[in-house]
């Protein structure tokens, strides 16, 4: 990791990162934005590549714990094993609508 200024900060979304690898998260618990940690991400490989060894780390313990592989399997891999998102807008399915209400007695 580049030894500069912000390599405190680093070290602690990293460890912040290691327990839950939501990046957004790990960013405003250390007080920076998402970008921020884009452009480190871009300028140091070695903080680039911790991040996505703890990523994989995480991943790799926390999937022993889950019981339906299926749904591990839909998750890691939505490309492969994940049912096709379903079209909900109402694009020429509904020609017109008729909206009545009793009369209240």
């Amino acid at each position: 990791m580049i030894n500069d200024s912000r390599l405190v900060t680093k070290e602690k979304f990293l460890e912040y990162y290691a327990d839950l690898p939501v990046q957004k998260l790990a960013a405003h618990f250390v007080g920076i934005s998402e970008n921020t940690v884009l452009n480190w991400k871009k300028e140091d490989k070695d903080f680039c590549d911790q991040i996505n060894s703890a990523k994989s780390q995480w991943a790799r313990i926390n999937s022993k714990k889950v019981r339906s592989k299926e749904w591990l399997l839909e998750r890691i891999f939505r490309k492969t094993f994940a049912p096709p998102k379903q079209d909900m807008s109402l694009k020429g399915e509904i020609d017109h609508i008729i909206i009545s209400r009793e009369p209240k007695k």
